[in-house]
């Protein structure tokens, strides 16, 4: 992907620069394959490169953690997948429902919800008649 980038219209598009304080317009023709050329071409090669390695850097191990995670989740699923498949009907409810300690604490917090909401409500009343 990135070699795509280092084409050889890449560099006849350098930017024709004379080193400090020229005037670009007046350098010859001839230096545009001299040895100036050529130093900032592999100073823009050299550049480009260390600018893929530091991304290859950080995206590799990215990547491979992507793949490890999307195997693991992929493998995960089929292997429960499997065991749902197995279970019978009778079975398969039995996992769906509740815990019925669960049902009641859930049911418990429900009550005590509706009692602070009704004494906010008394406090906000008594409040506001002063």
């Amino acid at each position: 992907m990135e070699s795509s980038y280092l084409t050889v219209e890449f560099f006849r598009k350098l930017p024709q620069e004379v080193d400090k304080g020229g005037n670009p317009a007046s350098a010859s023709t001839v230096d545009r394959y001299g040895e100036g050329h050529y130093r900032r071409i592999a100073s823009n090669v050299s550049s480009y490169i260390s600018m893929v390695m530091e991304t290859l850097k950080i995206s590799v191990p990215k990547a491979v953690v992507y793949c490890q995670v999307r195997e693991s989740k992929r493998s995960l699923l089929n292997h429960f997948y499997t065991q749902i498949g197995r279970k019978e009907g009778k079975d398969l409810g039995k996992l769906l429902d509740e815990d019925p300690a669960l049902m009641e604490q859930r049911q418990q917090m429900a009550k005590k919800l509706e009692l602070y909401k009704a004494a906010r409500q008394e406090i906000e009343s008594v409040s506001w008649s002063r």
